[in-house]
């Protein structure tokens, strides 16, 4: 009996001893990312029967848990867009685990003309800090630039007249091409079918600043490098014969085997009227205004540069760019002040301003790999930037007329204010990562940011403070992450230690800690959950500490504060993922819940000044607050119709502050959305949608009217395409904007609007790519498998 137990128990040793798991990364042979989705097949020789299957996850990872140190077993790798691979697996007789380190997979032929794509169905990939979108051709042939494709993507908003970015509301937005930051002029150069896809990082690592509050990452597709290529595109917004918003953007780039040139230059000019109506009534008085502001303004930039990749391990970038903005406002208003329902007075207000700022940024990037079918390596970046010329003047004056036949009764002289400003940001930002024992990776890095902002104030009617004020701050972040078979998990702390000195008066010095976490739980290939947590800061601006006092409007003056201390806020997420197919209809949905803790808010506070009819607005850290609610994010093919929808719904709350602020509850809600389908004649029909419910600022309430456009795009065999577009065909006033302000002291309204009612927009888009077509010399699996001195039996 004992000799039985011996041997079964010897059996069961060698049973144990014999399992192993097989594992591996999949990663692009020419990007040396990790390739996601590909069919894994463990095959059993010699009769290749089908031992498992498995698909790589977001990492690239694979793993096998049926095998064991005794059989022979070979590799099948699958992907749409890569060349079947097929390969021997190393037998490791003593290990439980056989580790099979990277494995490259080819991409299949490009070509320079035209990347050809199977199909445009939308594809979404979901991880745990970010969702992956693919562009699919649709989008890439009705956009004019990189700019222009962003637009459609969910979750991001990309405003027409200022084309300034958020993303589900945020505004500190940070962008990077294939990881290297840039801006958004930066993506004005890239031609759409340059574009692979975009990744929109909602809740951001440590290896980003803690004020960031998204980032958005564009891939690009590295074999469009190659030839000679170049766009130009042209937007036209006629709103009358003196009234009008233009644009002209132009690039040109060059790539050949290891290196790529670029420049590009885009410009615009703008003439309309803005129009302002507002009311504000203290007690038993009452200030009645109307005003008119015709705004003429321009913008360029420049930006050049090169790609220089001597190999597969090593990347270097450096891009220069130039940017100017100038304005010339000149504006009226008329003022009616009223006490017990009598007109006591009637003033007007002329102002002339003038603002020119420009600057010019200087980054290197680099980027080393020590492997190049593995993550493990380190990235350098540096940006410098100055401004050269940045001066805001305002010349104004008052007019007081009788109240009771309108003759004038004092004209005061012309009155002047000017800010000058110096500004100089150098940062720096070193990043390793680490992966080991195939499942885990290790990153950490450092980062020094230096600003200096030097804003010199003159006033003819007040004697005004300079702000001269330093920031020199140092972070570091380090982060574990782990890959499972169906899932993921990251924990990691960046920590940011600052000295603030503000006009050599004071030293401030804040030290923050910035936890964050989250996870990724693949249920099976159509669903998908994550729950993500992060640390973020709200720095005060140079525009919110300078104690520069304007007068311009002598019924309200404004003020910054220097005593601004920075903002905390704290962010849960919980997002589940699903994909709906149906024959020719792709759905992809995804539902959220969020809640975000704030403490110290800036807001601009409006207080009546003494016992005057004279209201000051000044920035101050106010009271904590909370916003919770929910979101649907909707990126579908439907046959033939792409569209795409990002519905966010809120509760915010804000304690109370001081007399200033009553405790305040305020639901609001975004809706964004667009869609695109072929018509005849080479035309699609394009249409897109944002409402915007009332934002709750401190004591302000802001409601937005609704932006909306349909229009028709024309692709022509030239390589251009011609966009002709409505802008907001049924509304009765453009961009209108209402704000409503309640205290205990005042009550205020102020709507204001475009001196327009509807837009016609015409753009054409024109490109030419010059170059062979590039045809990487491919194996067949025979070929792959016999090289490795095994041959298959199939």
């Amino acid at each position: 009996m004992n000799k039985f137990l011996i041997v079964l128990l010897c059996m069961v040793v060698a049973n144990v001893q014999a399992r192993q798991v097989i594992t591996g990364s999949l990663t692009d042979k020419e990007t040396s990312k990790p390739v996601e989705g590909a069919s894994v097949e463990l095959l059993q020789l010699p009769d290749s029967s089908t031992v498992e299957l498995a698909k790589s996850n977001s990492e690239g990872l694979f793993m096998f848990y049926k095998a064991d140190t005794v059989k022979t077993y070979c590799l099948r790798v699958k992907h749409l867009v890569y060349k079947t691979t097929s390969l021997r697996v190393v037998p490791k007789r003593k290990s439980m685990i056989n580790n099979l380190g990277g494995i490259a997979l080819e991409p299949s032929t490009y070509s320079i003309k035209e990347v050809v794509v199977n199909g445009t169905k939308v594809k979404v990939t979901e991880l745990g800090d970010r969702t992956i979108y693919g562009i699919p051709e649709g989008i890439k042939k009705t956009s004019t630039d990189g700019l222009d494709v962003l637009r459609k993507v969910p979750a991001v908003q990309v405003d027409y007249l200022n084309e300034d970015i958020t993303v589900n509301g945020k505004s500190n937005i940070k962008i990077e091409v294939d990881g290297i930051t840039r801006d958004k002029e930066y993506l004005k150069r890239l031609h759409p079918s340059q574009i692979d896809k975009m990744e929109v990082i909602t809740s951001p690592s440590g290896k980003y600043d803690a004020d960031v509050d998204a980032v958005i990452n564009i891939v690009t597709n590295p074999a469009m490098r190659f030839g000679l290529k170049g766009m130009v595109n042209v937007f036209a917004l006629p709103l009358s014969s003196d009234s009008y918003i233009g644009r002209l953007n132009g690039s040109l780039d060059y790539g050949e085997e290891k290196v790529s040139y670029y420049v590009a230059a885009n410009g615009m000019l703008h003439n309309f009227d803005y129009m302002s109506d507002m009311t504000r009534i203290a007690g038993t008085d009452e200030l009645q205004r109307t005003s008119k502001q015709a705004i003429k303004g321009n913008n360029q930039n420049v930006n050049l540069g090169l790609i220089y990749d001597p190999n597969e391990l090593n990347n270097l970038n450096l891009n220069v760019s130039f940017n100017n903005n100038a304005s010339r406002v000149n504006g009226d208003a008329w003022n009616y002040n009223s006490s017990n329902a009598i007109l006591n007075s009637i003033f007007s207000t002329s102002t002339n301003s003038k603002s020119n700022n420009n600057g010019i940024t200087s980054s290197l990037f680099y980027k080393h790999k020590f492997n190049k079918n593995t993550q493990h390596g380190y990235e350098v970046e540096l940006n410098y930037f100055t401004s050269l010329n940045n001066t805001n003047v305002t010349d104004f004056r008052n007019i007081n007329y009788s109240p009771i036949d309108t003759t004038v009764l004092l004209t005061n002289p012309w009155q002047n204010e000017k800010s000058k400003t110096k500004t100089q940001t150098f940062t720096g930002q070193s990043n390793y990562t680490l992966p080991f024992d195939s499942v885990y990776s290790f990153n950490a890095g450092v980062s020094g940011n230096y600003n200096r902002y030097i804003i010199d104030n003159t006033s003819s009617q007040v004697q005004n403070k300079n702000l001269d004020y330093t920031d020199l701050r140092l972070g570091g972040y380090a982060e574990l992450s782990r890959n499972f078979k169906k899932g993921s998990v990251k924990i990691g702390s960046r920590f940011e230690t600052s000295h603030v000195v503000i006009n050599s008066q004071g030293n401030s010095n804040y030290f923050s800690p910035l936890p964050y976490a989250n996870g990724f739980l693949k249920f099976n290939d159509a669903n998908s959950i994550k729950l993500a947590y992060s640390r973020r800061v709200i720095r005060p601006t140079a525009g919110q500490l300078n104690p520069f006092v304007s007068v311009v409007d002598s019924q309200s003056t404004s003020r910054g504060n220097i005593n601004l201390k920075p903002a905390y806020r704290d962010n849960f997420q919980l997002t589940y993922n699903v994909k709906l197919t149906l024959k020719n209809v792709t759905v992809n949905l995804a539902p959220q819940l969020f809640y975000e803790y704030k403490t110290g808010l800036i807001q601009t506070i409006i207080s009546q000044v003494d016992h005057t009819n004279v209201f000051e607005s000044k920035p101050d850290n106010v009271s904590n607050g909370y916003e919770a609610g929910g979101g649907l994010s909707v990126n579908s093919q439907i046959g033939k119709v792409m569209f795409n929808s990002n519905f966010r719904y809120s509760f915010n709350h804000i304690d109370r502050y001081l007399d200033q602020i009553i405790p305040t509850n305020q639901r609001s809600w975004n809706w964004n959305s667009f869609v695109m389908f072929p018509l005849p004649w080479d035309l699609k029909f394009i249409s897109m949608f944002n409402i915007n419910g009332p934002v709750l600022d401190g004591q302000t309430e802001t409601k937005a009217s609704p932006f909306y456009f349909v229009g028709l795009v024309k692709q022509f065999k030239n390589n251009s395409s011609l966009n002709i577009i409505a802008f907001n065909p049924f509304a009765a006033k453009f961009f209108d904007n209402t704000v409503t302000l309640r205290n205990n002291s005042v009550y205020q309204r102020t709507e204001s609007y475009m001196g327009m009612t509807t837009a016609f927009v015409i753009m054409y888009s024109y490109n030419f790519k010059i170059g062979k077509s590039i045809e990487k010399q491919k194996h067949t699996v025979e070929q792959q498998v016999e090289e490795s001195g095994f041959k298959l039996p199939f």
